[in-house]
């Protein structure tokens, strides 16, 4: 098992509310500094509206990114891998760090999850990393309907989804907590079938607490889970007009429009 090497400067961000393309760019910019030698970060951040999230090789349908422009949902490429993800009442957070010492991306993805799973559990949520099994064939395209091992899950239905990429000797990882599934855009975006079979395998925090935690809430749940099993110590500080700047510049890269994209990130 692989275990974390020993970092105990970690810095915290949150960046609030941004467009899908920003977010993406600037956890790019994020993973290029921390490849150069920057203090790892744990970033959370949320969108100014619905964004239907691809992995860096999905091929998104154009008929599905034509229904995305009409229900003014934002489509993005993640610099990650995964599967699509929509991004609306949720917390997100990116996790950036050296890659050195973790492992294989399986075992750095369950070292992670160890430490967000303690976190949950300050909040009330016990939740488990998920057993292996096959997804469900109409499943193919969304994240959470395809529970995957290094996911956690509660009752058998996935609540964490994550994707991961590498980059000079450092990781990011993005990571999609649901407050609440949104099922309503789901079910205009992919119909109603396919929404429906992925709530039967997925959850969200509502339902594992019976009300709807607040965003800050959750992200100081999962900060602590990080102080507890990594020994993280987080500098809490703004992003700086570099990352921004930076960020405002690349995000037209991960921006996906109804017409074919460069899947390149």
């Amino acid at each position: 098992m692989a275990k974390p090497p020993h970092i105990s400067r970690w810095q915290l961000l949150d960046t609030g509310p941004r467009s899908g393309d920003w977010n993406m760019a600037l956890d790019r910019v994020l993973l290029e500094a921390v490849a150069d030698g920057e203090a790892p970060v744990l970033r959370f951040y949320s969108w100014s509206r619905p964004t239907l999230s691809f992995g860096r090789m999905q091929r998104p349908p154009q008929d599905l990114l034509r229904r995305c422009a009409e229900s003014g949902v934002m489509a993005v490429r993640r610099p990650t891998g995964g599967k699509a993800i929509l991004h609306h009442h949720e917390v997100t957070f990116s996790i950036v760090a050296p890659s050195a010492g973790l492992g294989s991306i399986i075992e750095s993805y369950r070292v992670f999850a160890r430490a967000i799973a303690a976190g949950l559990r300050t909040l009330g949520v016990e939740s488990t990393l998920c057993e292996p099994r096959e997804a469900p064939r109409r499943g193919d395209l969304l994240c959470f309907a395809a529970p995957a091992q290094c996911d956690l899950e509660i009752g058998g239905k996935k609540l964490l989804g994550s994707a991961q990429a590498r980059h000079g000797g450092a990781l990011l990882q993005q990571n999609s907590l649901p407050l609440r599934l949104s099922d309503d855009v789901k079910q205009r975006l992919f119909g109603a079938g396919a929404a429906e079979e992925e709530a039967r395998m997925a959850t969200d925090l509502t339902a594992a607490l019976g009300h709807e935690p607040a965003f800050d809430q959750v992200r100081d749940a999962v900060a602590a889970g990080f102080e507890r099993e990594l020994g993280a110590t987080f500098e809490l500080r703004e992003m700086t007009a570099y990352e921004s700047t930076m960020a405002e510049g690349l995000k037209g890269r991960f921006a996906l429009g109804s017409e074919p994209s460069d899947a390149s990130s």
